[in-house]
């Protein structure tokens, strides 16, 4: 789209330099996938994902968890205190490297096929 008062020179450079912007956040996004690869590769986690403490757990890694406190379901099952530990642990993994040592995802309490036989979800 032009406007009346830009040549379609100033379009086009508008144009390459949001182009130039995109390639740049998409290298920026592929040395982090690439870091964290290395780092999970050599044995370490890189607590890309955790499950929260509630009232009634659905996955046995909630179980034992204080309100606040997260648990990372990335191989470690580390627990972290708040939000703010957890996010700063999975923005730099390498700072603190902490080994994997168990399955990755999580468990739930009750399989899928028990809930439809129960009638609930």
């Amino acid at each position: 789209m032009f406007y009346d008062d830009e040549t379609t020179a100033d379009a086009l450079q508008a144009d390459h330099e949001a182009q130039w912007d995109a390639d740049l956040i998409q290298a920026e996004m592929e040395a982090a996938a690439r870091r964290l690869a290395a780092h999970e590769k050599a044995g370490f986690c890189t607590h890309q994902s955790a499950v929260g403490c509630i009232p009634e757990p659905v996955y046995e890694e909630q179980i034992g968890l204080k309100p606040g406190q997260l648990r990372c379901t990335s191989g470690c099952n580390t627990v972290f205190e708040s939000d703010e530990a957890w996010e700063a642990a999975s923005a730099a993994p390498e700072s603190n490297p902490v080994p994997r040592t168990g399955h990755r995802g999580t468990t739930p309490l009750r399989r899928s096929d028990d809930a439809a036989q129960n009638g609930g979800a």
